[in-house]
Parts: structure tokens; C-alpha cells; sequence
């Protein structure tokens, strides 16, 4: 009877220490978003904010939070979905949360989460979310924003330097033919 409870007993301290042990990687990740609403002062359903539930394969989870666009989700489509790309050039796929659309020409904003691999997990990239339908050149390390009313157009360029996203251009353009 001894030995049983020792075998026991080691065998659970085996996996106490190797629970431990375990060190997510960015591939043990999966993700799952729910769009909440609230009403506005017309009493009109609007989406507010964006949950991302992050689990590893240990069964871990964390949440992300992300604040939308204050559009009708029954109308408006996007909310919530998400984007693995690699949107720091690094190698390594990130999160995209898309926040939903700005205008009916489209104008898609998304919370950025770049995946860091000494803290083992993702980190929200600061102003990211100012960027209107992310165009990606890994090439120039940059990343092209544009924003776009009937003939008006507003363009914004970022860049990565030394792991910041940096804004380095602003344009406009009107009476752009389409």
C-alpha cells in the first residue's frame, strides 16, 4: 500500500512539475471573440466592445479587450473577426481584431497583438487602431492606412522602428476618380 501512495505521489509531483515547466509557444494559441452591444441615446443597438478569449493548448485562457465602432452589428459586418498576419515583419503571425467598418466604403480598423517571444505572449500595439484598412509592405518595414469618403481620400504611413509603430506620413487627396 506504501509503495502505491509513493508511485502516486511522484506521479503527481511529475506533473505539478511539468505543468510548470510548460511555456506557451505562439502556435499552442487559439481565439475566440464575442461582440457586446449597448444602446445609444436613440435607443438604437450599437456594437461597444469586442472579448477575445485566448486559450493554449494547456486550457489557459486570457481575454483581450477591444472597443469598436459604435455601429449597428445587425447592419454594419466585421465585428469581431480576427486576422492572423504577420503585422511587424517578424516571422511570426499576430492578431488582427477587426473593430468593424467606419464608413459603407469600407475603412476596416483592428486592434493589433504582435506576438511577443520573450514574455511568450501578445502585446497590444499602440495605434494600431488609428490605421483604416491596413495595407502591408514588409519590404519598407511599413504599413499603409486608407481612409476614403466619396472623392476624398486620407492616406497615413507607419513604420516599425525599434519595435514602436511609428507614424511618418499623413496625406489627402480630393476629387480622386473612382
Amino acid at each position: 500500500m506504501k509503495k502505491i501512495l509513493l508511485i502516486s505521489l511522484l506521479a503527481l509531483v511529475g506533473l505539478v512539475a511539468t505543468a510548470k515547466k510548460y511555456v506557451p509557444e505562439r502556435g499552442d494559441y487559439t481565439f475566440k471573440t464575442q461582440v457586446f452591444t449597448t444602446t445609444d441615446d436613440g435607443g438604437s443597438t450599437v456594437a461597444d466592445s469586442i472579448i477575445t478569449t485566448v486559450t493554449d493548448k494547456m486550457g489557459k485562457s486570457f481575454t483581450l479587450v477591444s472597443y469598436t465602432e459604435p455601429l449597428d452589428p445587425d447592419y454594419w459586418h466585421g465585428f469581431g473577426g480576427i486576422r492572423e498576419d504577420d503585422i511587424n515583419f517578424d516571422g511570426t503571425p499576430d492578431l488582427m481584431i477587426c473593430l468593424g467598418p467606419t464608413n459603407s466604403f469600407g475603412g476596416f480598423t483592428y486592434d493589433g497583438y504582435v506576438w511577443d517571444t520573450t514574455a511568450h505572449k501578445f502585446a497590444r500595439v499602440e495605434h494600431f487602431d488609428e490605421i483604416r484598412d491596413p495595407e502591408f509592405f514588409p519590404e519598407k518595414n511599413q504599413i499603409l492606412g486608407t481612409f476614403r469618403i466619396d472623392s476624398h481620400y486620407w492616406f497615413s504611413l507607419y513604420e516599425w522602428r525599434d519595435g514602436k509603430l511609428v507614424l511618418i506620413e499623413k496625406t489627402t487627396e480630393d476629387n480622386v476618380e473612382y
